[in-house]
Formats: structure tokens, C-alpha cells, sequence
């Protein structure tokens, strides 16, 4: 049995469209939550229900809480149809136990969907919130490995924990 020691999270931005990087205001950067789709169902002949899972992937949310006015960044909100811009957010993690760094870092190509001022206050900074949807690919990275990839593209998954799979599918509807 692996013994894992607590990894330390040293620093982190949110770079859009691989220009603008956040570095110095970005206040909290929330990773899209994975959640499978599931339906209930009781069969008839049983005193309880069960969950039905592998249905899909809920729909993915990258979130943000920048300090200050990021003029650009807020002239990314919305846009014609089809529009989707790139967001990547970079982690650097050190081990507790060993002192080695890790990154850990996201790229998402989605749509900057809502801005949320937050409330004005004397003598306080002032700052935004904004989320991500309509996100169409997902790739998530540990030290420079693929470790989870999401396209809608090509029907789903690509990558789950280091290790392909749908290749099946994927040849079959998208050949």
C-alpha cells in the first residue's frame, strides 16, 4: 500500500488565449469538477434502486477570482457562436515528504460565460469572478503526462488516468 505525504500547492496562475497571464491577480482558480452522469433505477422486482453510471460527463465549469480590473479578460465574455477561447491554469506542487516540485496544469478550450463584479468597498480591492463553459476539450497534466483528456469532438474521453481508451468507438463513429 502506497503512502502518499501531503503535496503542497507553491504558487499558480490562469493564462487566456496564451497571452494574458494572471500571475499577479488571480485570487483563486477552481479546476472543473469531474462528475459522471448517473440515472436512478429500480428494477421491478427489487426493494431498492441502484445508480446507473458511464453515462457521459456532466458538464465541465472552470472558475476564477481575480483581484483588481482585467479589461482584457472581461472583453472575452461571450461572443458570436462558436467562439471559444483557450484557458490554461499551471499549479507547481512540492512534496512534503521528498522536497520535489510537480506541475500540475489544465488546458481548456470554452467560453468566458459569466463575469461577477464583486461588491464595492472603501479601501478594498476591487475584483471579478468569471467562469468557463461550453467547454469543449479538457486536457489535464501531471508533470508533463496526459493524465485525464476530454473532446467532444471525438465523442468523450480520450485519456482517463494515464491510459487511452474509447479508441474503439472513436474509429467506429468518426472514421
Amino acid at each position: 500500500m502506497a503512502v502518499i505525504a501531503p503535496r503542497i500547492m507553491r504558487g499558480f496562475t490562469l493564462v487566456a488565449d496564451d497571452d494574458a497571464n494572471l500571475a499577479l491577480s488571480i485570487e483563486e482558480l477552481a479546476l472543473p469538477t469531474l462528475e459522471e452522469t448517473v440515472e436512478t433505477f429500480q428494477p421491478g422486482g427489487a426493494d431498492g434502486e441502484v445508480e446507473i453510471a458511464g453515462l457521459g460527463t456532466k458538464a465541465l465549469t472552470l472558475g476564477a477570482k481575480v483581484k483588481g480590473v482585467a479589461p482584457g479578460i472581461n472583453a472575452m465574455f461571450a461572443g458570436e457562436p462558436g467562439t471559444r477561447r483557450t484557458w490554461t491554469g499551471k499549479t507547481l506542487v512540492v512534496d512534503e515528504e521528498t522536497g520535489e516540485e510537480h506541475e500540475h496544469a489544465i488546458d481548456v478550450l470554452g467560453r468566458l460565460t459569466k463575469i461577477g463584479p464583486a461588491a464595492m468597498q472603501g479601501g478594498k480591492v476591487n475584483g471579478y469572478d468569471y467562469e468557463v463553459k461550453s467547454i469543449w476539450t479538457y486536457t489535464e497534466y501531471w508533470n508533463g503526462q496526459v493524465l485525464h483528456r476530454f473532446s467532444l469532438k471525438t465523442g468523450g474521453w480520450d485519456i482517463q488516468n494515464f491510459d487511452q481508451m474509447n479508441s474503439h468507438r472513436r474509429s467506429f463513429l468518426f472514421s
